[in-house]
């Protein structure tokens, strides 16, 4: 078969044959029907995935909807070593998959999977955000932020608010935002936090950290759940304690890799019904299989769009 093939850390994935992988007890093989790129697929090749070590040569490729002999289709991640999703043929945990309704996009199906879980999963299972709620999401310029203002409007906010740099900050509104708040100038950081929600933030849901944590949690109500999920902006923060009392703010740390199966499979079940309904999008720039080396670059110069990789 044909697969995007790392042969060395931090290797551009190429094109080349691989041997098919084969079904066994509790595996099966299906056909690649759309794999999505990640920040994530970038740290294994880079052998800084803590989780999944690179073990070369091996196919790249975190995550991918695949279609099984019978047609069903499933949402796939991690297929065993030395396996990945960039190839014709992806193996299957029978235990470890999600199940796409028929009628959804599987393109927009994979693309729900990491980004739109991570976002979910904040929101409901860590922040316990209620109905009527306010949300702040840091990083909405990005697939994970805008699938994460949508799950908030779809689990009941009442007022959501995205901030991101710059051009990124300007289709926020198209993804759900009731307001944008442009991360650009620090100076005008908290007037624009302030102007967007004057009541403050319920939960606040980062993607950025650095230095735009301090920012976010001056403007958190008393008692918000602030829910960190990625660092984009800086590993570190500086972060006053007399915020964190005078706010009795709960600062939770989200990690998707870390939260139960069965809550992800739940999670996905419920982002693949609103899809369904229309409740979400995605600015999806579709790619095929053999121009992998390519696409690869584009990911790693940050995307604008989500790419999504057809055999």
């Amino acid at each position: 078969m044909r697969a995007a093939v790392v042969h060395q850390p931090g290797a551009t994935p190429v094109l080349e044959q691989f041997t098919d992988p084969q079904p066994g007890p509790g595996v099966s093989v299906g056909a690649l029907v759309a794999a999505t790129l990640n920040p994530l697929d970038v740290a294994f090749v880079n052998d800084q995935f803590p989780l999944r070590r690179l073990q070369p040569p091996c196919i790249a490729g975190y995550e991918a909807v695949v279609q099984l002999a019978d047609g069903t289709r499933w949402y796939v991640t991690a297929p065993p070593s030395p396996y990945g999703t960039l190839a014709e043929l992806v193996p299957v945990a029978d235990s470890d998959r999600f199940p796409v309704p028929a009628g959804l996009d599987p393109a927009l199906a994979a693309a729900l999977g990491v980004a739109g879980m991570a976002g979910w999963l904040a929101l409901d299972y860590r922040a316990h955000l209620q109905p009527g709620e306010t949300v702040l999401v840091l990083g909405a310029g990005g697939s994970a932020g805008r699938l994460a203002m949508q799950s908030a409007r779809a689990l009941g906010a009442s007022l959501v608010v995205g901030a991101a740099r710059g051009k990124d900050s300007s289709q926020a509104a198209d993804f759900g935002a009731d307001a944008v708040v442009d991360l650009a100038d620090e100076q005008a950081i908290d007037a624009g936090l302030a102007a967007a929600a004057p009541g403050g933030y319920d939960v606040i849901v980062d993607f950025l950290w650095g230095g735009v944590a301090p920012h976010a949690m001056n403007h958190a109500k008393r008692g918000a759940r602030y829910i960190q999920v990625g660092n984009a902006a800086g590993a570190a923060s500086t972060i006053p304690g007399l915020v964190l009392r005078n706010k009795l703010l709960t600062l939770v740390g989200h990690s998707l890799f870390a939260t139960p199966a069965e809550l992800r499979r739940s999670a996905y079940v419920q982002l693949a019904g609103h899809a369904i309904d229309g409740k979400f999008t995605m600015d999806l720039e579709q790619t095929r299989l053999e121009d992998i080396s390519g696409t690869w670059e584009h990911l790693k110069a940050g995307a604008a769009r989500k790419l999504v990789v057809t055999p």
